[in-house]
Protein backbone atom coordinates (compact mmCIF):
# COMPACT_ATOMS: atom_id res chain seq x y z
CA UNK A 1 0.00 0.00 0.00
CA UNK A 2 1.54 3.59 -1.42
CA UNK A 3 2.50 5.95 1.77
CA UNK A 4 -0.21 8.35 0.00
CA UNK A 5 -3.10 5.67 0.10
CA UNK A 6 -2.39 5.16 3.56
CA UNK A 7 -2.46 8.93 4.50
CA UNK A 8 -5.56 9.01 2.48
CA UNK A 9 -7.00 5.98 4.93
CA UNK A 10 -6.10 7.72 7.85
CA UNK A 11 -7.81 11.54 6.79
CA UNK A 12 -11.18 9.45 6.14
CA UNK A 13 -11.14 6.92 9.54
CA UNK A 14 -10.71 10.24 11.40
CA UNK A 15 -12.81 12.16 9.54
CA UNK A 16 -15.84 9.33 10.29
CA UNK A 17 -14.53 9.41 13.93
CA UNK A 18 -14.66 12.65 14.53
CA UNK A 19 -18.37 13.09 12.70
CA UNK A 20 -19.33 10.37 14.78
CA UNK A 21 -18.83 12.61 17.96
CA UNK A 22 -20.50 14.85 16.99
CA UNK A 23 -23.33 13.37 16.14
CA UNK A 24 -23.55 11.93 19.84
CA UNK A 25 -23.20 14.81 21.36
CA UNK A 26 -26.00 16.14 19.00
CA UNK A 27 -28.11 13.11 20.32
CA UNK A 28 -27.32 14.12 23.92
CA UNK A 29 -28.47 17.54 23.55
CA UNK A 30 -31.44 16.54 21.24
CA UNK A 31 -32.56 14.13 24.29
CA UNK A 32 -32.27 17.11 26.79
CA UNK A 33 -34.18 19.44 24.49
CA UNK A 34 -36.62 16.56 24.28
CA UNK A 35 -36.77 15.60 27.56
CA UNK A 36 -37.34 19.13 29.11
CA UNK A 37 -40.36 19.07 26.73
CA UNK A 38 -41.06 15.97 28.43
CA UNK A 39 -40.76 17.64 31.93
CA UNK A 40 -43.18 20.47 31.26
CA UNK A 41 -45.84 18.31 29.65
CA UNK A 42 -45.56 16.62 32.99
CA UNK A 43 -45.74 19.96 35.51
CA UNK A 44 -48.54 20.91 33.58
CA UNK A 45 -50.44 17.42 33.63
CA UNK A 46 -49.45 17.67 37.72
CA UNK A 47 -51.03 21.19 37.87
CA UNK A 48 -54.67 19.71 36.77
CA UNK A 49 -54.47 16.38 38.56
CA UNK A 50 -53.43 13.96 35.94
CA UNK A 51 -51.07 11.97 38.75
CA UNK A 52 -51.10 8.70 36.09
CA UNK A 53 -50.30 11.37 32.41
CA UNK A 54 -47.66 12.98 34.96
CA UNK A 55 -46.28 9.64 35.46
CA UNK A 56 -46.20 8.40 32.07
CA UNK A 57 -44.60 12.17 30.47
CA UNK A 58 -41.65 11.76 33.56
CA UNK A 59 -40.78 8.22 32.87
CA UNK A 60 -40.45 8.78 29.48
CA UNK A 61 -38.26 12.01 30.06
CA UNK A 62 -36.19 10.19 32.37
CA UNK A 63 -35.34 8.16 29.61
CA UNK A 64 -34.18 10.63 27.68
CA UNK A 65 -31.76 12.24 30.67
CA UNK A 66 -31.65 9.98 33.72
CA UNK A 67 -29.61 11.78 35.48
CA UNK A 68 -31.46 15.31 36.37
CA UNK A 69 -32.32 15.34 39.77
CA UNK A 70 -35.61 17.45 39.56
CA UNK A 71 -37.17 14.42 36.73
CA UNK A 72 -36.85 11.97 39.86
CA UNK A 73 -37.94 14.43 42.57
CA UNK A 74 -41.02 15.07 40.36
CA UNK A 75 -41.55 11.53 39.34
CA UNK A 76 -41.25 10.78 43.63
CA UNK A 77 -44.01 13.56 44.13
CA UNK A 78 -46.28 12.31 41.77
CA UNK A 79 -46.00 8.47 42.98
CA UNK A 80 -46.33 10.32 46.79
CA UNK A 81 -49.85 11.53 45.56
CA UNK A 82 -51.23 8.73 44.03
CA UNK A 83 -49.78 6.87 47.92
CA UNK A 84 -47.03 4.63 46.35
CA UNK A 85 -44.85 5.88 49.37
CA UNK A 86 -42.33 3.19 48.23
CA UNK A 87 -41.69 4.41 44.90
CA UNK A 88 -42.12 7.73 45.84
CA UNK A 89 -39.21 7.02 48.65
CA UNK A 90 -37.07 5.79 46.34
CA UNK A 91 -37.05 8.44 43.74
CA UNK A 92 -36.30 11.06 46.69
CA UNK A 93 -33.09 9.31 47.23
CA UNK A 94 -32.12 8.98 43.68
CA UNK A 95 -32.61 12.53 43.24
CA UNK A 96 -30.23 12.82 46.48
CA UNK A 97 -27.60 10.81 44.98
CA UNK A 98 -27.62 13.24 42.12
CA UNK A 99 -27.92 16.25 44.08
CA UNK A 100 -27.48 15.97 47.77
CA UNK A 101 -28.73 19.73 48.00
CA UNK A 102 -32.18 19.09 46.71
CA UNK A 103 -34.27 20.87 49.66
CA UNK A 104 -37.40 19.82 48.74
CA UNK A 105 -36.42 16.11 48.64
CA UNK A 106 -35.39 15.59 52.41
CA UNK A 107 -38.97 17.16 53.45
CA UNK A 108 -40.73 15.10 51.26
CA UNK A 109 -38.69 11.91 52.63
CA UNK A 110 -39.66 13.12 56.02
CA UNK A 111 -43.15 13.49 55.31
CA UNK A 112 -43.06 9.89 53.85
CA UNK A 113 -41.42 8.13 57.21
CA UNK A 114 -43.78 10.26 59.45
CA UNK A 115 -47.10 8.15 57.59
CA UNK A 116 -44.71 5.25 58.08
CA UNK A 117 -44.03 5.86 61.82
CA UNK A 118 -40.65 5.51 61.25
CA UNK A 119 -39.97 8.77 63.22
CA UNK A 120 -35.92 8.70 63.83
CA UNK A 121 -35.71 9.18 59.95
CA UNK A 122 -38.38 11.57 59.92
CA UNK A 123 -36.25 13.67 61.92
CA UNK A 124 -32.97 13.43 60.55
CA UNK A 125 -34.15 14.08 56.99
CA UNK A 126 -36.41 17.50 58.73
CA UNK A 127 -33.52 18.83 59.95
CA UNK A 128 -31.11 18.06 56.55
CA UNK A 129 -34.25 20.39 55.20
CA UNK A 130 -33.46 23.22 57.91
CA UNK A 131 -29.42 23.04 57.55
CA UNK A 132 -29.68 24.08 54.32
CA UNK A 133 -30.80 27.81 53.09
CA UNK A 134 -33.92 28.92 51.59
CA UNK A 135 -36.15 26.39 53.43
CA UNK A 136 -39.90 26.86 52.59
CA UNK A 137 -42.40 27.48 55.72
CA UNK A 138 -39.51 26.46 58.45
CA UNK A 139 -42.24 26.79 61.10
CA UNK A 140 -44.00 23.94 59.49
CA UNK A 141 -40.74 22.09 59.32
CA UNK A 142 -40.37 22.18 63.42
CA UNK A 143 -43.89 21.37 63.70
CA UNK A 144 -43.28 18.14 62.00
CA UNK A 145 -40.17 17.72 63.64
CA UNK A 146 -42.04 18.51 67.01
CA UNK A 147 -44.39 16.00 66.08
CA UNK A 148 -42.11 13.05 65.47
CA UNK A 149 -40.63 13.62 68.85
CA UNK A 150 -43.96 13.67 70.75
CA UNK A 151 -44.56 10.09 69.30
CA UNK A 152 -41.33 8.85 70.78
CA UNK A 153 -42.51 9.71 73.67
CA UNK A 154 -39.75 12.85 74.18
CA UNK A 155 -42.03 15.20 74.89
CA UNK A 156 -39.91 18.26 77.01
CA UNK A 157 -37.61 18.13 73.19
CA UNK A 158 -41.60 18.18 71.06
CA UNK A 159 -41.89 21.12 73.14
CA UNK A 160 -39.00 23.08 72.65
CA UNK A 161 -39.36 22.63 68.78
CA UNK A 162 -43.05 24.11 68.85
CA UNK A 163 -41.20 26.87 70.63
CA UNK A 164 -38.95 27.50 67.45
CA UNK A 165 -41.83 27.39 65.31
CA UNK A 166 -43.91 29.63 67.29
CA UNK A 167 -40.81 32.00 67.34
CA UNK A 168 -40.88 32.34 63.64
CA UNK A 169 -44.79 32.69 63.20
CA UNK A 170 -47.57 32.34 65.54
CA UNK A 171 -49.83 29.88 64.04
CA UNK A 172 -53.28 28.27 65.31
CA UNK A 173 -52.65 24.60 64.40
CA UNK A 174 -49.27 24.79 66.08
CA UNK A 175 -50.53 26.33 69.11
CA UNK A 176 -53.46 23.45 69.61
CA UNK A 177 -50.76 20.75 69.23
CA UNK A 178 -49.12 22.34 72.13
CA UNK A 179 -52.35 22.51 73.98
CA UNK A 180 -52.87 19.02 73.36
CA UNK A 181 -49.31 18.26 74.75
CA UNK A 182 -49.77 20.32 78.15
CA UNK A 183 -52.97 18.32 78.54
CA UNK A 184 -51.47 15.09 78.07
CA UNK A 185 -49.31 16.27 80.57
CA UNK A 186 -52.04 17.63 82.65
CA UNK A 187 -50.65 21.20 82.45
CA UNK A 188 -53.91 22.46 82.13
CA UNK A 189 -53.46 26.21 82.67
CA UNK A 190 -50.90 26.51 79.80
CA UNK A 191 -53.29 24.15 77.76
CA UNK A 192 -55.76 26.81 78.31
CA UNK A 193 -53.37 29.81 77.54
CA UNK A 194 -52.31 28.14 74.35
CA UNK A 195 -56.17 27.35 72.60
CA UNK A 196 -57.08 31.28 73.51
CA UNK A 197 -54.34 31.84 71.67
CA UNK A 198 -55.43 29.87 68.95
CA UNK A 199 -58.63 31.05 68.66
CA UNK A 200 -57.20 34.81 68.83
CA UNK A 201 -55.78 33.71 65.71
CA UNK A 202 -58.52 31.68 64.21
CA UNK A 203 -61.66 32.51 66.20
CA UNK A 204 -64.12 30.10 63.77
CA UNK A 205 -61.16 26.75 64.54
CA UNK A 206 -63.42 24.20 65.60
CA UNK A 207 -61.15 21.19 67.50
CA UNK A 208 -60.16 24.70 69.00
CA UNK A 209 -63.08 25.31 70.62
CA UNK A 210 -63.85 21.83 71.74
CA UNK A 211 -61.01 21.24 73.73
CA UNK A 212 -61.29 25.03 75.25
CA UNK A 213 -64.79 23.53 76.72
CA UNK A 214 -63.76 20.44 77.86
CA UNK A 215 -60.94 22.50 79.72
CA UNK A 216 -64.04 24.74 80.91
CA UNK A 217 -65.29 21.71 82.29
CA UNK A 218 -62.82 20.47 84.36
CA UNK A 219 -63.03 23.70 86.20
CA UNK A 220 -66.82 23.05 86.35
CA UNK A 221 -67.27 26.74 84.48
CA UNK A 222 -70.62 24.99 82.41
CA UNK A 223 -71.57 28.63 81.12
CA UNK A 224 -68.44 28.96 79.40
CA UNK A 225 -67.74 25.29 79.03
CA UNK A 226 -71.18 25.46 76.66
CA UNK A 227 -70.52 28.71 75.07
CA UNK A 228 -67.37 27.05 72.79
CA UNK A 229 -69.22 23.57 72.27
CA UNK A 230 -72.04 25.64 70.61
CA UNK A 231 -69.33 27.40 68.66
CA UNK A 232 -68.26 24.03 67.34
CA UNK A 233 -72.13 23.45 66.58
CA UNK A 234 -72.07 26.42 64.69
CA UNK A 235 -68.95 26.59 62.96
CA UNK A 236 -68.80 22.83 61.64
CA UNK A 237 -72.15 21.43 62.32
CA UNK A 238 -71.87 18.26 60.04
CA UNK A 239 -68.47 17.19 61.77
CA UNK A 240 -68.24 14.55 64.52
CA UNK A 241 -67.17 16.78 67.28
CA UNK A 242 -70.21 18.93 66.76
CA UNK A 243 -71.63 15.37 67.74
CA UNK A 244 -69.95 15.21 70.61
CA UNK A 245 -70.24 18.84 71.90
CA UNK A 246 -74.10 18.80 71.43
CA UNK A 247 -73.94 15.46 73.18
CA UNK A 248 -72.00 17.42 76.42
CA UNK A 249 -74.54 20.12 76.07
CA UNK A 250 -76.86 17.63 76.98
CA UNK A 251 -75.47 16.65 79.92
CA UNK A 252 -74.74 19.68 81.08
CA UNK A 253 -78.43 20.88 80.64
CA UNK A 254 -80.44 18.18 80.59
CA UNK A 255 -84.07 18.78 79.12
Amino acid sequence: MSKKWCGTVFCILAFVFSTGCVTTEQQLDDNKTLAQKKFKEALQADSLKQQDKAVVLLKEALELDPTEPNFHFFLGRSYFAQGDLGRAEQEYLTSLKLNNNLKDSYRQLGLIYMQQGHWEKAIHNFREDLDRPGTRQPQQIYNWVALCFYNLGKKNEAEIEWGKALEIKDNAGIRLNLALAYINRERFDQAKDSLLKALSLRPRFSQAHFELAQLYLKEEKKDQAVAHFQKVILYSPRGDLAKKSQEYINLVRPK
